[in-house]
């Protein structure tokens, strides 16, 4: 009696490791393997377990868990998403279910009750088994559903003594067949070896799993059935098992508290295990959308996109039975990640970035990565409290498997972020995996290809220098620059053809000495270790600091008499400030003209004629030449005079010949006897009062 309660207790602990696998594929959106993730979700999932009732498995499996295990396989999946079907065999099909949904309680119940019922007896035919379920998975699965069988047999084909149309050599073609078909549809066989008395075929079972991309496992014990199921599906885990409590029944009701740790959850399971069936098990939760399912061996309670806090149990189980309360949420969440920099991020990123093609970067570029989840409708998601638990790496792997580097990505504002720089120019895979305390997501595998760009000439390459300065020094990490930051090694074409002087190297400093005055060309170039190249003139002028000072001088002095003329051409000059007083003194006409009065300020250019006045004042004589008779402002109120006619022109006693300049100050007086010989006017140059109003800027107020 003690065995076999040992017995049961280990069979409760493996139906803990299966709920693992259960609600980790069937909320899972990837193919075979983690590295071909999917952030997509297929349209549904198609199993057929093929299952040996040979009569060897009643020593295997005396409990009956493999049958359990299919059962609690279709409670605990999304019914509204998943096809069963199965197939059992010994030497001949023995049963066989198509694929059907279990969406119905009724098919699923149908199909629960068909596989308890099944008897083991008789030989084996492996080839025959595997064959039937290869044909029900491809007449019953559909587009864009995800396929895959799982085989429960010991991989040995024994037909015992009974006579039979069919050979081994039969039974292995059926098994070529089926591989050839799953490897063209793409679907996995996952073998499970039940090792029972050391007969196990394990060279069988491996070649089906591994050339199908499934997996092969052997045990030696039924007990070990769900948490090898859970391991065929351990790369490609999306959700955890979380164990709430542990109580050991009493007969009588207990309390149970269940803690729901965020409100992302798109369904809760709560897997209640037991040695025996639970005699009461009732939960105090406010929800529309709960259903139940339970066994001799559990009780499944599914709650729909339930409210984070605390939920109560009351638990009845036989007394001395252990009871375990497991927590498996269901997210409907999705990793979606980008590589942001591309290596063209960063001062340093060069010009090379900017050829990048699609799905490429810069070798030895930093390049940024960036992931976050998603809701099923694309949308980030919102709540932090998931976030919180969770930890995110890249993984970045060489397309030949043998770099494999993990890196840990920090999380801020809504998502994760790293950055990797690439070491080596070839094909990789990269990824991102999130996993927490209750769920784990990859996102898909990308591919990305780091590539070499040249070098490139950067900087002046036009140089000047002055012979008497001595050598110069130039580093030629300055002159050209690699965008992946590979280490360069330079060198100079045709030496012979630079006649300034001499080079020489020093590591990447090239150093110019006994250099001589003229203008030469020297050409660098650059290579990278992948043996990519750029070159580049560099246009030396030497000169002589005697030349540079010779040149400076001249061009000072150009410089000074430019200042010069341009201060002749454009300095300032003085306005008008005095006034005229005109006494005719004859005139031919006869006329008597009244003194006139002009105050020049009321002229607003810099000269004035004497027909100008005339005309101001309305002054009518007929005296043509007093239009080359001019007067200009001179310096400190002085006024200048100069006339080109036959007039007679004296300033005071002075006679002022043709085009020769007379300068009046104030109260001097000039006399002009016109070329009529009657006409003569005298003109007093007198300063005008402050207190006159006279306007001596613009037209608009004038003194008349």
């Amino acid at each position: 009696m003690k065995n076999l309660k040992k017995y049961r207790t280990k069979a409760v602990v493996t139906f803990v490791l299966f709920l693992i696998f259960v609600q980790t594929f069937f909320s899972a959106g990837l193919t075979g393997s983690a590295e071909a993730a999917s952030s997509a979700l297929p349209a549904g999932y198609d199993v057929v377990f093929v299952m040996d009732t040979s009569y060897s498995m009643r020593e295997s499996d005396k409990e009956g868990i493999a049958t359990e295990v299919v059962k609690m396989f279709m409670d605990m999946s999304d019914a509204s998403r998943t096809k069963v079907g199965f197939v059992a065999y010994n030497h001949q099909i023995v049963a066989a279910s198509p694929l059907a949904s279990i969406a119905v309680a009724a098919r699923r119940t149908g199909i629960q009750t068909d596989i308890s019922s099944l008897k083991r007896s008789g030989y084996t035919d492996l080839g025959l088994g595997l064959r039937k379920g290869a044909d029900l998975l491809a007449s019953g699965t559909g587009e864009g559903r995800k396929p895959f069988l799982i085989l429960l047999s010991d991989g040995e084909t024994d037909f015992g003594p009974f006579s039979s149309s069919r050979t081994k050599a039969d039974s292995d073609r059926d098994v070529a067949s089926v591989i050839k078909s799953a490897k063209a549809r793409n679907y996995p066989v996952y073998t499970i070896g039940l090792n029972h008395n050391g007969a196990v075929n394990r060279k069988e079972l491996e070649q089906i799993a591994g050339e199908t991309g499934g997996s092969s496992y052997i045990t030696s014990s039924a007990d070990d059935l769900p948490e090898i199921v859970n391991r065929i599906f351990a790369s490609q885990i999306r959700s955890q098992l979380m164990q709430t409590a542990g109580i050991t029944a009493t007969g009588s009701l207990q309390d149970v508290m269940v803690t729901i740790p965020d409100s992302s959850m798109e369904e809760a399971n709560l897997v209640l295990l037991s040695e025996h069936r639970l005699k009461e098990a009732q939960l105090y939760y406010n929800s529309d959308n709960i259903r139940r399912y339970e066994s001799n061996r559990y009780v499944i309670l599914k709650i729909g996109h339930p409210a984070a806090g605390s939920l109560k149990l009351k638990l009845r189980g036989q007394a001395g039975d252990l009871i375990k309360v497991n927590l498996l949420g269901s997210y409907a969440l999705e990793v979606d990640s980008k590589m942001t920099g591309g290596g063209a991020s960063g001062k340093n990123a060069g010009n090379g970035a900017s050829r990048l093609a699609g799905g490429e970067t810069l070798k030895g570029q930093e390049t940024a990565f960036e992931a976050r989840l998603v809701t099923g409708g694309g949308q980030p998601l919102q709540n932090e409290d998931v976030y919180t638990s969770l930890k995110a790496e890249l993984v970045v792997t060489s397309a030949n498997g043998q770099s494999k580097k993990q890196i840990p990505m920090v999380y801020k504002s809504g998502s994760f972020r790293a950055k990797y720089s690439f070491p080596q120019t070839g094909k990789y895979t990269w990824q991102v995996k999130m996993h927490g305390a209750a769920f784990y997501r990859n996102g898909i595998v990308n591919n990305v290809h780091a590539v070499n760009t040249g070098p490139e000439a950067t900087g002046n390459w036009k140089l000047h220098a002055i012979r008497e300065d001595g050598e110069i020094r130039l580093n030629l990490d300055d002159y050209f620059h690699d965008a992946n930051n590979d280490p360069l090694t330079f060198s100079a074409a045709d030496e012979k053809a630079f006649d300034l002087g001499r080079y020489k190297w020093e590591g990447h400093t090239l150093v110019l000495s006994s250099l001589r005055t003229g203008e030469a060309g020297l050409k660098l170039t650059a290579a990278d270790p992948q043996g990519e190249t750029a070159s580049a003139v560099l246009l030396l002028t030497v000169e002589s600091r005697y030349t540079v000072l010779k040149w400076s001088l001249g061009g000072a002095l150009l410089a000074i008499a430019a200042g010069v003329l341009l201060y002749f051409c454009f300095r300032p000059r003085p306005d008008f400030t005095g006034k005229l007083e005109g006494l005719f003194l004859a005139t031919a006409s006869g006329n008597e003209v009244p003194v006139k009065s002009w105050p020049l300020t009321s002229f607003p250019g810099r000269k004035v004629t004497l027909n100008e006045l005339f005309h101001s004042l309305a002054v009518h004589e007929p005296l043509p030449e007093a239009e080359r008779i001019v007067f200009t402002p001179g310096k400190n109120g002085m006024l200048t005079v100069k006339h080109d006619t036959r007039c007679a022109v004296q300033h005071g006693k002075t006679p002022v010949a043709r085009n020769q300049k007379a300068v009046m100050s104030y109260n001097e007086k000039l006399y002009i006897t016109f070329e009529d010989g009657i006409t003569e006017i005298e003109l007093r140059y007198k300063a005008i009062k402050p207190v006159t109003n006279i306007y001596t800027g613009g037209d608009s107020n004038r003194a008349g």
